[in-house]
């Protein structure tokens, strides 16, 4: 299942968002450049209700748990984790340290405070709650489910001065089919071009723009090594 969600957040100290119902908004990340996305999730959670089987997300159980950014960036963490499970302060830091494009070491106190408190009376629990991550609470640790663990998240970063791919491919229709249009009526010098090579013509644009697409979409994975993709973009 491949479910949108988006980030906007609400405050840089809860991290959590205020995302409208739109598929696409712009996001408030500190010292980051405004930039529209999309967020495709494809997951799986166990519901007790049903003998144990897995059972998808529903559209909107991952528009709230991807649209808080820290959540997005725990799970980017625990993705790129070689432990079975990582600690809440070893998470914390790191999520902090994005936040505040910085390295771990270079944080302040009320930094590591501000976001430990924040995934611990919070966003762990509730991811837990949601079968997303395993919460040992009065261990101090934290590990993704295995559906989770071996699910792709994909994010589609569009830069603030570009446009969505959805938008790019219905321009690039409008494009194809006025050329194709022009060819049919014969007009001016396109009466003399080959009908063969319009369409050779249209498919290389469409081709050439899958794969260009395809290229950036899979450098934008959550738990791809390196900082989530979203702060990957502006580098």
């Amino acid at each position: 299942m491949i479910l949108p969600a988006p980030y906007h957040d609400r405050t840089l100290d809860s991290g959590t968002d205020y995302p409208s119902r739109a598929w696409r908004f712009l996001p408030a990340l500190p010292d980051q450049s405004a930039q529209a996305s999309e967020c495709a999730m494809t997951a799986a959670r166990t519901d007790s209700s049903t003998d144990d089987q897995p059972a998808a997300l529903s559209s909107d159980e991952a528009y709230d748990i991807l649209a808080d950014r820290r959540r997005r960036y725990a799970i980017h963490y625990l993705k790129q984790a070689d432990a079975d499970a990582v600690t809440v302060q070893t998470l914390a830091e790191q999520v902090a340290a994005w936040e505040n494009d910085k390295s771990v070491e270079a944080l302040t106190a009320q930094e590591r405070k501000r976001v430990y408190i924040s995934l611990y009376q919070s966003h762990l629990s509730t991811l837990d709650e949601e079968d997303i991550v395993t919460y040992d609470e009065d261990a101090g640790t934290v590990s993704l489910t295995d559906p989770v663990e071996q699910a792709d998240i994909y994010l589609e970063i569009v830069p603030r001065r570009d446009i969505p791919w959805s938008y790019f491919y219905a321009g690039l229709s409008v494009a194809a089919g006025v050329l194709v249009t022009l060819r049919w009526a014969a007009v001016g010098a396109f009466s003399d071009v080959p009908p063969l090579a319009v369409a050779a013509i249209v498919v290389v644009l469409f081709a050439a723009a899958a794969v260009v697409h395809g290229v950036q979409s899979g450098r934008a994975k959550l738990g791809d090594a390196g900082p989530p993709p979203e702060l990957s973009a502006d580098e």
